[in-house]
């Protein structure tokens, strides 16, 4: 007897790594659209060393008349003195250790966007889907790494390119979204916005400082997430039609916060460093738990929350920028350390709180104050015990009258007048 059965074969070997090279290809030639950053001709491409690799080339490189620490000594009168321990200063970040994080971050992002992104894009089958996502994952490791040898990566570069595809990302999905897109669309949308995220943080990473280019992410996540929770709070919300007006006014928010972000770090009188966004945050959060707190009683609808969303973040980040950006100068820990300190002191008021208040103070202004309360006093706590440095202001700006130049003007005599100046 002859039978015989359908075999659903994956596609061929040759078309999957066909796309493979094309993909990895299209990446690699961001070397050769970013000539300003490019290794000249005739120089080897830096080679990736690792943290061990580095040390031990230092320490063959060194000269041999390095001095040492003097043994101990003996001082005319008899007595030993022992030379001071002297404690090595701390090597400043390499271009070295910006491209590992680089190609660490770009590894991170093929595992978990560009990978099932391209796999679901093209794949028909579970077998092609799971060749397609270890292909594409793999080869993020060796195109970042061939970028990264032929470009100088900074801080700047190697921050945006990591947040501004995931960021890229969420736009690609909402855009695919509101156009009513199917799975597959949908994944397409999401792998070339978040690879066009890439090249476009390379691309304008180069002549921004760190501060800069955490304000450019910054500006597009404050921004979409406030045009979001405002048009929650006119009420475009639901299915269909107002979902999608929310979904494309959310988009154009991400996309126009971005320019306003990199424009506030870079013409503020006062230095904007990554730190001091991570404080903004945390200040923000209070703010928002005090919005809360005004409609914690009684009944809550969508539109009310996110009004108090809006407004309490809103009025978060302006005290933010007033009292933790522009008098100091906070380093990323310590910007971490203070949304830590915010958040232990929010939680220690809504224990306060449980205590106090029983089965009543589940959820109410009592304990949405003592919450908001905790949480502004642990950002305060956290803030004097960092002491972090003043701000170290590189612009100076503001409007200045000449009182003699007003009165004159005023008295009706005839002249040239200064009246002020204006500097930025």
């Amino acid at each position: 007897m002859e039978y015989s059965r359908n075999v659903s074969r994956p596609p061929s070997k040759v078309v999957w790594f066909a796309l493979a090279t094309a993909w990895i290809g299209a990446l690699a030639s961001l070397a050769a659209k970013l000539p300003a950053q490019a290794v000249g001709a005739g120089t080897s491409k830096p080679r990736l060393e690792l943290a061990d690799t580095a040390r031990r080339a230092a320490a063959v490189s060194a000269p041999a008349s390095t001095p040492r620490p003097s043994a101990p000594s003996v001082a005319p009168a008899g007595m030993v003195v022992a030379a001071p321990a002297v404690k090595p200063p701390r090597a400043p970040e390499t271009a070295t250790q910006f491209r590992a994080d680089f190609v660490r971050n770009q590894t991170m992002l093929g595992v978990a966007v560009y990978a099932p992104a391209f796999a679901t894009t093209v794949a028909h089958d579970g077998l092609a889907w799971a060749a397609s996502y270890l292909l594409v994952a793999g080869g993020s490791f060796v195109a970042a790494a061939e970028i990264s040898r032929d470009l100088k990566v900074t801080d700047p570069m190697q921050r945006l390119a990591t947040g501004a595809p995931i960021r890229s990302a969420i736009a690609g999905s909402i855009l695919a979204s509101a156009l009513d897109g199917d799975r597959r669309v949908t994944a397409g949308a999401l792998l070339l916005s978040s690879l066009g995220g890439t090249a476009a943080g390379l691309w304008l990473g180069r002549n921004m400082t760190d501060g800069e280019a955490a304000a450019t992410l910054y500006g597009s996540d404050i921004l979409g997430l406030a045009t979001y929770a405002a048009m929650t709070a006119a009420g475009v919300n639901g299915a269909g039609s107002p979902n999608k007006t929310r979904a494309g006014l959310t988009l154009a928010g991400m996309i126009a916060g971005a320019p306003l972000g990199q424009a506030y770090a870079a013409l503020a009188p006062y230095h904007v460093s990554v730190g001091d966004l991570t404080a903004m945050s945390a200040s923000a959060g209070v703010g928002m738990l005090a919005g809360l707190t005004v409609i914690a009683n009684g009944e809550r609808t969508d539109r009310q929350v996110s009004a108090a969303l809006a407004i309490g973040g809103a009025a978060g980040l302006l005290v933010g920028d007033r009292l933790l950006v522009r008098r100091y100068d906070h380093t990323l820990s310590e910007g971490r350390l203070i949304v830590a300190g915010g958040l232990a002191g929010g939680l220690t008021g809504a224990g306060v709180a449980l205590l106090t208040g029983g089965q009543q103070a589940r959820v109410n202004a009592y304990a949405a104050t003592l919450t908001t309360v905790g949480a502004a006093g642990g950002i305060i706590l956290a803030q004097r015990y960092l002491l972090p440095k003043a701000d170290g202001a590189l612009r100076l700006g503001g409007l200045k009258l000449n009182p003699l130049g007003v009165v004159a003007a005023a008295s009706g005599m005839r002249g040239a007048y200064t009246l002020g100046s204006l500097t930025f």
